[in-house]
């Protein structure tokens, strides 16, 4: 059986169309255009099989997902080489020293890229469907997460600015329930004490908030108006009606979403590993999951885990000089992910609060003194779930304790102070 050939191909990307270039391996060239429609790219592929019988086509392209990556990975003969952005970019000016693009170009580097440094990157190999499923709904949560909380502070400010009586209800959040129902009923302080003290405390009663129920009604017909301005009020109330309502929305896909997550994180094989994870709760576990995905030989150390998160510094040297910083070029949901859990980690791990505390004095001196000791206990976490993921083992916290005092760790001997 003849060995199957391959064929060098580089794609740029856009919306509606993409410009490939295509390098045969007696170094031919074919350029062209095809359309970001089904049809089109299949007649495509059709073309470039005709053209190269029984090849394999390593298609560089700057995307790891989107729509025409969708459509690629319909078919075996397609090998997609995710290609950074900075590395190309960096390529590029190696070409076209004013740094300008285009798209016949960008495609004709592309092929030209994975024609010479093919050997060296990794293909893309998809997810399985439940991994793929759990990382869209976290990614997609936190999305949600994060609009619920811009609408929850623009809640807050236009409350100060005509209701500040309805804060001094203190609640836990700008979008707690019994807040929310509140101001869906009384939508100004006018209304709140035209009700009057007993239908105020009646009401608090029905949304749960008995024991306090007195005194919030107390507060309330005590308060005195920030603005009888009936323009300013009447145009709050609009906006405050709107804000409301979206943010009840939010709340209720976001659980719906929890909801999916809790019913397939127990399916997957890594949910035993993330699930003994201390401070990392269900949507925690999710993110983490999606962060390493299936794959074992996209991470074959820990090293390469901390350093595509962007958890591990950026090292450079000239001559007796060497620079640390952080590192920028990585998936940002990711470097937020780790970063995240070890800020959750020490309310739960000893070894972790103490650790935090250590990078923290000894960076007491800095502005940021607060994140460098996150980033550098989820540089230190790195290490311990890619060990835990590898060998699917629970993490344990008296083992690593343990495994602190056998080696002699000066922040066991910490620990121990603060026993």
């Amino acid at each position: 059986m003849n060995q199957r050939i391959t064929v060098s191909v580089g794609i740029d990307w856009a919306d509606a169309k993409h410009d490939f270039h295509l390098i045969t391996p007696d170094g031919q060239i074919h350029a062209g255009v095809f359309e970001q429609d089904p049809k089109a790219i299949a007649d495509q592929i059709a073309a470039w099989r005709k053209l190269c019988p029984n090849a394999i086509f390593a298609v560089a392209i700057e995307a790891s997902k989107g729509a025409i990556v969708n459509a690629l990975l319909e078919f075996d003969d397609i090998q997609i080489y995710p290609i950074n952005p900075s590395a190309m970019a960096n390529y590029r000016k190696a070409f076209a020293h004013g740094g300008g693009k285009n798209d016949p170009v960008d495609a004709k580097l592309l092929s030209q890229f994975i024609d010479h440094y093919r050997e060296q990157l990794q293909p893309l190999k998809p997810n399985s469907e439940l991994t793929r499923k759990i990382g869209v709904m976290a990614q997609d949560r936190r999305r949600l997460v994060d609009q619920r909380a811009d609408l929850a502070n623009e809640l807050t400010a236009l409350l100060k600015s005509y209701f500040p009586a309805a804060l001094a209800l203190k609640p836990a959040r700008s979008y707690s329930g019994f807040f929310l129902k509140f101001l869906q009923k009384y939508t100004s302080l006018a209304s709140a004490q035209s009700a009057g003290a007993m239908q105020l405390r009646n009401f608090f009663h029905g949304v749960g908030a008995k024991s306090k129920a007195d005194g919030y009604a107390k507060s309330l017909i005590a308060a005195v108006p920030l603005t009888t301005d009936a323009a300013t009020i009447e145009m709050s109330v609009l906006r405050v009606t709107a804000v409301v309502d979206q943010l009840e929305t939010l709340t209720k896909h976001i659980k719906r979403y929890e909801q999916q997550l809790k019913k397939q994180l127990p399916q997957h094989d890594t949910y035993p590993v993330v699930k003994s994870l201390p401070g990392a709760a269900l949507n925690m576990q999710a993110r983490i999951i999606a962060a390493l995905g299936d794959d074992r030989k996209r991470f074959p150390n820990a090293e390469s885990l901390q350093t595509a998160s962007g958890i591990a510094p950026l090292t450079s040297q000239s001559g007796r000089q060497k620079f640390v910083n952080a590192r920028w070029a990585c998936p940002k949901f990711m470097k937020q992910t780790f970063h995240e859990y070890a800020g959750l980690s020490i309310t739960q791990s000893r070894w972790a609060k103490a650790y935090y505390e250590q990078q923290k004095e000894k960076n007491k001196n800095r502005r940021n003194a607060a994140q460098i000791a996150k980033r550098a206990l989820a540089y230190k976490w790195q290490r311990i779930i890619h060990r835990l993921w590898t060998s699917g083992e629970a993490y344990n916290e008296d083992l690593y304790i343990a495994r602190l005092e056998a080696t002699g760790s000066p922040l066991f001997k910490q620990l121990s102070e603060t026993a």
